[in-house]
């Protein structure tokens, strides 16, 4: 019995594999609910050999949302040890279950682990901080990130599902947007609020201009990632892919961009406070040697930043003693890193000049 038990579920998980594949007309599609796991049974060596499997294990799951919650359901759990996408559970995990109908039946899959919970506990954490340490800023920054994601998930992506707008115009549309906002909000309609507002675009628009040149130049094509090259071939292969490319490195410049500029603005406008009769001139150089100090730890939490999401790339790159290095640095996935990094870093700093010179200006006359 147990032996049966164990093919039916075998033959259930691979044809919950092949649900991925779009449905034909009157076949519901794969449902995705809560679990929990209550048991796990590893299979004999005699019963892996029997049925041709490498590793697996008999997994019995409660499902916990959906029609059927409460619910208590078996599975066979496939695992391949030399895939690391293999999903190994213990009970008491919190996972993701995949509910297909196929011929009348109903069949349930190890989908992955429920990590969604933790990540509300981690936002909570981060607002939290936010309020008791920021005050009514803090809580107005909350309100900032909160509209710049959803303005760029709901408009942003949107328009490029739709493809009406040129993604370089539209890129510039929306950081310009994000820019105002969020500078307003957090700071107030002040001097040194509108000098960090033009302070940033001039600097985001000097990083467009170069990413746009990089990217011809270089011949960027903005398949460097997995996620990217599956788009392109299956499911919106009609994208411009280069003018993601270039959103990509603007949108990573516009925040460290965001926070120069009103560091360098809010020295000057107390620069200017505490001295009503310093020129614009002294104003000007103060606001250089702030951002001077400003200029080298911000390019560097740039540089940090796509090294750290790159890592896995570095080590592909030092694993390859026998390949030639020419051949790799050339790589589109490499290049166009760099290049990121690169175009990012120089609009910050040409944005320092920018808004000092700029916040100067407005704070002339002003006591």
């Amino acid at each position: 019995m147990r032996k049966t038990l164990v093919l039916l579920l075998v033959i259930i998980a691979f044809a919950s594999n092949a649900l991925a594949a779009p449905s034909p007309a009157g076949i519901r599609p794969v449902e995705y609910e809560k679990g929990v796991v209550l048991f796990v049974s590893p299979l004999e060596k005699s019963m892996q050999k029997e049925y041709l499997m490498e590793q697996g294990e008999l997994v019995t799951i409660q499902l916990t949302t959906g029609p059927e919650a409460g619910k208590t359901v078996d599975t066979f759990n496939y695992i391949s040890p030399r895939s690391p996408y293999a999903i190994r559970v213990k009970p008491g995990d919190k996972i993701i279950v995949a509910i297909a109908h196929d011929m009348g039946r109903t069949t349930y899959h190890v989908s992955d682990f429920d990590r969604f919970d933790y990540i509300y506990v981690l936002v909570g954490l981060f607002a939290l901080t936010l309020i008791v340490f920021g005050g009514i800023v803090g809580f107005k920054s909350i309100f900032v990130i909160a509209f710049s994601t959803l303005f760029i998930f709901k408009f942003f992506i949107s328009q490029v599902l739709a493809s009406t707008i040129n993604l370089t115009l539209l890129t510039l549309i929306v950081c310009a947007i994000i820019a105002i906002l969020a500078q307003i909000t957090i700071s107030g309609r002040t001097i040194k609020t509108y000098a960090a507002i033009l302070g940033t675009v001039g600097g985001v628009a000097i990083a467009g201009v170069l990413s746009a040149i990089s990217i011809k130049l270089m011949h960027l094509n903005g398949l460097d990632t997995e996620e990217a090259m599956m788009l392109k071939a299956t499911l919106l292969p009609s994208v411009d892919f280069e003018g993601l490319l270039f959103a990509g490195m603007v949108f990573g410049a516009l925040g460290a961009v965001m926070d120069t500029t009103i560091s360098i603005s809010s020295a000057l406008a107390e620069v200017k406070q505490a001295k009503p009769s310093a020129t614009v001139k002294e104003l000007f150089l103060t606001g250089m040697n702030v951002g001077r100090d400003v200029m080298g730890t911000m390019s560097n939490t740039l540089i940090l930043a796509y090294t750290g999401s790159s890592l896995p790339l570095m080590l592909l790159i030092a694993a390859q003693e026998n390949v030639s290095m020419l051949k790799i640095l050339n790589l589109n996935m490499i290049v166009t890193e760099i290049a990121r990094a690169m175009t990012g870093s120089i609009g910050l700093i040409c944005a320092i000049p920018l808004t000092a010179i700029i916040t100067a200006f407005l704070l002339r006359g002003k006591s």
